[in-house]
């Protein structure tokens, strides 16, 4: 097989020779044996010789290529041969021998990696497929659930609004029934009527006596009524004296919890807001009064203050909040109670004087000695002392009025009676000047 291949490479040298003896003509060198083509004859067809050789050697190469290619495959096809014979004649001595070769195949020869993996990525598709089609269908629940939803609601808004159309259409033909009847009985009235008598008409007149509100924006002006659910700050101890309320009013403080009635369009955040207030006792209800005076809000890191005025009703719906009844007026009635009692017998222990009536009618006095005169006089003292201390102590009772005891945290509902703008101070102003514009008008009315 060497021998072969030598052979072939020895030939191939040749025929590479010969190819550039050929390719020698185009450059107008003698080429011996050729003598037609020297000189300028030969140099006029260069380009047709070089095309021909180029040709040429296309062709050599491919043969060349092709015999080394059948004859490597004639050599590996008999090497193989030789190898299987071989193979072949040591099983069967092997086997005449009696000794048998044991082939142990692995469980990675028996597995398929890409088989492995097409497997795994199928069951990762089909277990992704599961789930969405399970998501799907859970959409689709939830989506008919709120058509389904839907379409209720839509039908019974329609329901309605065909119930309000036709109670509509009813008072339409009531208020059109109406009419006729009111034209018909006006037309009977008028034909009915002597041709003589006049239709009188009376006018009156109104001068300066009908006053508009104007109109407020409900983004910073709260109205009259609007109420507020709130906490109490702080416990407190009112007095229940007579001039309490404009003289000794205690103050208070609130703490809003909910905007209550107020329009949606104030963005007046409540919970940010506490309402200063006033506060005296009422003995006879055992109740705290309470006026509000003025409100503090925190809007973007501003304070705004307002005056206000309103009032407070308790848990119990009532106005003001119950209180408890502390009356500090005893330990001073007790020490007046014991001058009294003091003063007494004082007097009772000083006695009569003593006298003895004679024989004609007449009488005589005993005469005292110092010992009976001081004896006297120190009873006499005492029992002032006693009238004093006794009046004193119930001046003290007197000037102490009960207290009304109310604990920290007690639920209220505020209550505003006078309407006003976020952040205005005249609200008090208004108010006073509304009584005495009242007052004025009632001693109109009188003269």
């Amino acid at each position: 097989m060497s021998n072969l291949l030598t052979s072939l490479k020895e030939k191939a040298i040749k025929a590479g020779v010969r190819i550039k003896q050929l390719a020698g003509r185009g450059t107008g060198l003698p080429v011996p044996g050729l003598p037609g083509l020297n000189g300028e004859s030969a140099r006029g067809n260069n380009k047709i010789l070089r095309k021909k050789q180029r040709g040429v050697v296309v062709v050599s190469v491919c043969i060349v290529l092709v015999l080394i290619g059948g004859v490597k495959s004639y050599w590996e096809s008999s090497q193989e041969s030789k190898r299987l014979a071989k193979t072949k004649t040591s099983e069967t001595g092997r086997r005449a021998s009696g000794s048998e070769v044991l082939k142990i195949e692995l469980a990675d020869k028996a597995l398929d990696p890409e088989l492995h993996w097409r497997n795994f990525y199928e069951e990762l598709r089909r277990s992704d497929r599961l789930e969405f089609e399970k998501r799907l269908k859970e959409i689709e629940k939830s989506q008919e659930a709120v058509l389904s939803k839907a379409k209720k609601a839509i039908d019974t808004e329609l329901a309605g609004t065909k119930r309000k159309l036709m109670l509509a259409h009813q008072e339409l033909e009531d208020a059109g029934m109406e009419l006729t009847r009111v034209a018909r009985m006006e037309q009977e009235r008028i034909n009915g009527a002597p041709p003589h008598m006049e239709t009188l008409l009376e006018a009156e007149y109104f001068e300066d006596e009908i006053e508009f509100f104007r109109p407020k924006s409900a983004k910073n002006y709260v109205p009259e009524g609007t109420y507020f659910t709130g906490y109490l700050l702080g416990g407190i101890m009112v007095s229940t004296a007579l001039n309490t309320a404009a003289d000794n009013a205690t103050p208070v403080s609130f703490r809003l919890k909910h905007r209550g009635n107020l329009s949606k369009l104030n963005k007046t955040d409540i919970s940010k807001c506490r309402i200063m207030g006033s506060a005296y006792g009422d003995l006879s209800s055992e109740r705290a009064i309470i006026r509000l005076e003025k409100m503090i809000c925190e809007k973007d890191g501003f304070y705004t203050a307002s005056r206000v005025a309103g009032q407070i009703f308790g848990a119990d719906g009532f106005n003001g909040i119950k209180g408890t009844v502390i009356s500090t007026a005893s330990k001073h009635i007790k020490n007046a109670m014991i001058g009294g009692i003091i003063s007494g017998l004082s007097s009772s222990a000083k006695g009569q004087d003593g006298m003895s009536i004679l024989s004609g009618g007449l009488t005589s006095t005993q005469k005292k000695g110092f010992k009976d005169l001081a004896g006297g006089g120190l009873l006499k003292g005492v029992g002032n002392a006693g009238d004093k201390l006794a009046e004193y102590y119930l001046k003290q009772a007197e000037a102490m009025s009960p207290v009304l005891t109310i604990p920290s945290g007690a639920r209220v509902n505020l209550q505003i009676t006078k309407g006003f703008f976020m952040g205005e101070k005249t609200t008090h102003r208004r108010i006073k000047n509304g009584r005495k514009g009242a007052k004025q008008i009632k001693k109109e009315q009188k003269r």
